[in-house]
């Protein structure tokens, strides 16, 4: 037997052991044992199964794989069965490729990959059995029936109109990412909407709706769409940030993103859904505290950024809008009524105690007094610029 697979293997020297293994249905691991032992010890016998030695006898050259001729010299065109295989799925929505490949006893990746290659005009061989067989489907071989849905699963609309709501709801909300927050596999979800989208009602596993139809809520970087959100207020929040001492590295950290995405908004000033969610979720997470670079606090203030605390989130997005302005060191003359009351109102929503607002106002308290007893004025008199 270890002779026979010696003289397959001087015939065929491009051949690689594991290839006369894979024709035989023997593990390579087997055979080069098998070989081995042949040339180390020629004098002691190695047994093997029955099975095993009649499937390496039975192979012949013309069996192994052939650059030039594909599967042994067997092979043929797969364009004519191919195209029928086409035409069974245009006349029949209730196959699947999958079933196809069953009934004729293949692998669905290779007639999936046959279909692709003689969709785009490539030539492909296939094996000549496979062939019959594909031909003789709807013919000399009935068809598929109607695969019946399994007991363990439900019909899938549901889920489809819930991962569809999801999507609309929020930015960055693709198939995978709503699978990975259901952990679920995300193959499995992606196939049955691909399923549902074609009309075959196959259904989904009872645990995988349950999973998905329980998710509620998104976490970042997943963010709820906003479509009142123009790319100036984008722009604005993410020259906030940096004029509060935020980096553009440290911003893309927060907001699972790059540096060099945040850049080409910059430059373009188009945002995409990524981009947008990812500044929206930075300035949730930074807006409201002061960030550790006093070079990015710097060059803002040269370039005349607003802060944070110069918009508010009615405002920040439309392009009409004027910054409030904040408070400028050694000039408390500045301050009114309408001004201090508004800056308190924002610093309250982020948990701040009076004395802690009044401390990173550059406030006192019986300053703070004085104006809150004043009338308020007439907020088109503050001053605009931010420092």
């Amino acid at each position: 037997m270890t002779d026979h697979v010696q003289g397959l293997i001087d015939q065929r020297p491009d051949l690689p052991v594991t290839a006369i293994a894979r024709r035989a249905d023997v593990a390579p691991s087997t055979l080069k044992s098998l070989l081995s032992d042949a040339q180390r010890r020629p004098d002691t016998a190695r047994t093997v199964s029955r099975a095993t030695a009649a499937r390496l006898l039975a192979i012949v050259p013309d069996d192994l794989p052939h650059r030039d001729r594909g599967y042994g010299g067997r092979s043929t065109d797969a364009t004519p069965a191919l195209s029928h295989v086409r035409e069974l799925l245009a006349a029949h929505p209730h196959l699947s490729q999958a079933a196809l490949a069953r009934a004729a006893c293949m692998s669905l990746t290779t007639l999936a990959a046959a279909l692709h290659d003689v969709d785009a005009g490539r030539p492909r061989r296939i094996q000549a059995a496979a062939a019959d067989r594909l031909l003789a489907l709807g013919n000399r071989t009935p068809l598929p029936r109607h695969a019946t849905r399994r007991s363990d699963t439900v019909d899938a609309q549901h889920v489809v109109n819930h991962v569809r709501s999801l999507q609309l709801r929020y930015d960055r909300a693709s198939t995978a990412f709503i699978a990975k927050a259901a952990q679920v596999n995300a193959s499995t979800l992606a196939s049955a909407l691909i399923d549902h989208e074609r009309g075959a009602r196959r259904g989904i596993h009872t645990d995988v709706a349950r999973r998905i139809l329980a998710l509620r809520e998104l976490p970042p970087p997943a963010f709820l769409r906003r479509t009142h959100v123009t790319e100036t207020g984008l722009l604005r929040r993410l020259r906030g940030l940096c004029a509060a001492g935020w980096t553009l590295p440290a911003i893309a950290g927060a907001a699972d993103t790059t540096a060099k995405s945040l850049t080409d908004f910059t430059k373009t000033r188009t945002s995409t859904p990524a981009v947008r969610g990812a500044i929206l979720t930075a300035w949730a997470h930074l807006s409201h505290q002061p960030g550790p670079s006093s070079q990015a606090r710097r060059r803002a203030a040269v370039k005349a950024w607003d802060p944070p605390l110069a918009w508010d989130e009615h405002s920040i997005d439309d392009p009409d809008a004027t910054p409030n302005g904040t408070r400028i060191p050694g000039l408390p003359q500045l301050w009114d009524p309408f001004l201090l009351q508004h800056e308190l109102a924002f610093l309250t929503r982020y948990g701040l105690s009076r004395p802690e607002c009044l401390r990173r106002l550059g406030l006192s308290t019986g300053r703070a007094r004085q104006l809150l007893t004043t009338p308020p004025t007439d907020p088109s008199t503050h001053h605009t610029i931010a420092v």
